[in-house]
C-alpha cells in the first residue's frame, strides 16, 4: 500500500512537471507552431477549427492563418470564444492586438501589443505585428527600424514572421525615399533585396505576390517598373486573399494607369465593400498618395 502511494505520487509529479514543461516550451517557442501553421493542409485547418478544447497553441496557429487571409470575422469569433480561458496568454493578446489593428483602433492595439511585449520580451510575433501597425499609421521610420530589428533576429523568427518583416522593411523604405529615385538608387537595391529574400522564404504566397506586385507597380519603368507584371502578380494575390482590401486598391491604381477606368472603379468599389476605412484605400481616394501611386 505504502509502495503504491509512492508510485502514484511519482506519477502525479511527472504529469505536473510534463505539463509545466509543455507550457513553458510553447511560451518560449513561437517559431515552430508558426512554421507548422503556414504549411497546414485545408483538411488539417478544418480539423483544427472544429477542435472543441483549443489550446493556446491552437489559438496562436489559427491567429496566423486568419491574419494571413484577412479573416476579420473569424479572428473576432476566435477571440470571443476563448478570451475567458486564455485572457492572460500572449497568444490571446496577439490575437486581440491584430483585431484592434484591423478595426483601425490603433492606440488600443498598440497598448495591447506593447503590454504583451513588456511581459514577454522574446515574443517576437507581437513585435512584427507592431511594425505592421506602425506602417498602417504612416510612421514609416519607426516601422522600418522595427522591421530591421526583427530581420536581425532571423534565427529566432518563424519563416512567416521573417518574411513579413522583410516585406514591411521593403514597403516602409520604399515610401521613405519619397519617389526620389535618383537619390534613392541605393534604397531601390535595398528594397529589391528584401523582396528577394522574402520570395525565398515564402515563394508564391499571397503576401509575397502582393509585395512584389506593388513593387513593380510603384517604381518608375526606368528602374524596372512594369504595369503588366504588377497586374499579373496582384491578381494572383487577390485570388488567394479575396478579403484583402489593399490588393484591390493596388489593382485599381494599376488599371487606372492602363486607362481601364471602369475596371479601376470596380476594384475601388470592392475595396470599399470589404473595408471602407482601409488605409491604402483612403489614401488613394483622398489623393494624398502617401502610400504611393503609379509613377
Amino acid at each position: 500500500m505504502y509502495r503504491s502511494l509512492i508510485v502514484m505520487k511519482k506519477i502525479l509529479l511527472f504529469v505536473i512537471l510534463a505539463g509545466l514543461f509543455c507550457s513553458s516550451s510553447f511560451a518560449a517557442d513561437w517559431k515552430s507552431p508558426a512554421d507548422a501553421a503556414i504549411q497546414m493542409s485545408p483538411g488539417a485547418i478544418s480539423r483544427l477549427e472544429s477542435k472543441k478544447d483549443k489550446s493556446a497553441q491552437d489559438i496562436y496557429m489559427l491567429t496566423i492563418l486568419y491574419y494571413r487571409e484577412y479573416q476579420r470575422v473569424k479572428l473576432k469569433r476566435l477571440f470571443n470564444d476563448h478570451q475567458d480561458k486564455w485572457s492572460d496568454n500572449p497568444a490571446m493578446k496577439l490575437l486581440q492586438g491584430i483585431i484592434l489593428m484591423w478595426d483601425h483602433r490603433y492606440s488600443e492595439g498598440r497598448s495591447v501589443l506593447t503590454g504583451v511585449i513588456n511581459d514577454y520580451p522574446d515574443f517576437y510575433p507581437a513585435e512584427v505585428t507592431l511594425s505592421h501597425l506602425d506602417y498602417l499609421q504612416k510612421d514609416f521610420d519607426r516601422s522600418y527600424r522595427k522591421a530591421l530589428q526583427m530581420i536581425e533576429k532571423q534565427r529566432e523568427l518563424s519563416r512567416f514572421h521573417f518574411a513579413v518583416s522583410l516585406m514591411i522593411a521593403a514597403g516602409a523604405k520604399g515610401i521613405l525615399v519619397k519617389k526620389n529615385w535618383i537619390k534613392g538608387i541605393p534604397a531601390y537595391f535595398e528594397v529589391k533585396g528584401y523582396l528577394k529574400k522574402a520570395q525565398k522564404q515564402m515563394p508564391d504566397s499571397a503576401e509575397t505576390l502582393y509585395a512584389v506586385g506593388s513593387f513593380y507597380l510603384l517604381i518608375p519603368p526606368l528602374v524596372g517598373g512594369d504595369l503588366d507584371k504588377a497586374i499579373v502578380l496582384l491578381e494572383k494575390s487577390r485570388q488567394m486573399t479575396p478579403l484583402n482590401p489593399s490588393v484591390y486598391v493596388r489593382l485599381a491604381q494599376a488599371y487606372r494607369a492602363k486607362g481601364l477606368t471602369a475596371v479601376s472603379r470596380k476594384y475601388i468599389t470592392k475595396a470599399m465593400e470589404l473595408d471602407s476605412q482601409d488605409e491604402i484605400l483612403l489614401d488613394d481616394i483622398s489623393g494624398a498618395k502617401v502610400f504611393l501611386d503609379v509613377p
